[in-house]
C-alpha cells in the first residue's frame, strides 16, 4: 500500500476539492447486502475502488455496493 497522507474532505486549497469514503462507509453498504465484512475486507473494497475509478461516474453508493459485490458477492445469501 502506499504512503497515506493527511485525510481532506471539503476544500483542500483554493483550487481543490476532495472527497472522502471511509471503512464505515464499506460496512454501511456491505450491511444492506447481509454481509459483515471485516476492516481489511472494506480496504480491499476502498482499494478497488481508487484502481478503478472512472471520473465520469465518480463514487457513489451504487459504486460501492458494485465493487462489494465483485469481491464478496459469492457470500450474500450465505450463513456467515
Amino acid at each position: 500500500m502506499k504512503k497515506k497522507k493527511k485525510p481532506v474532505w471539503g476544500w483542500v486549497d483554493d483550487d481543490h476539492i476532495s472527497i472522502l469514503w471511509n471503512v464505515e462507509d464499506v460496512k454501511t453498504q456491505a450491511t444492506i447486502r447481509g454481509l459483515k465484512l471485516t476492516k481489511a475486507e472494506c480496504r480491499e473494497v476502498l482499494e478497488e475502488c481508487l484502481n478503478s475509478h472512472d471520473a465520469t461516474l465518480g463514487l457513489s453508493w451504487d459504486i460501492l455496493d458494485h465493487h462489494i459485490c465483485y469481491l464478496f458477492g459469492d457470500r450474500i445469501g450465505k450463513a456467515a
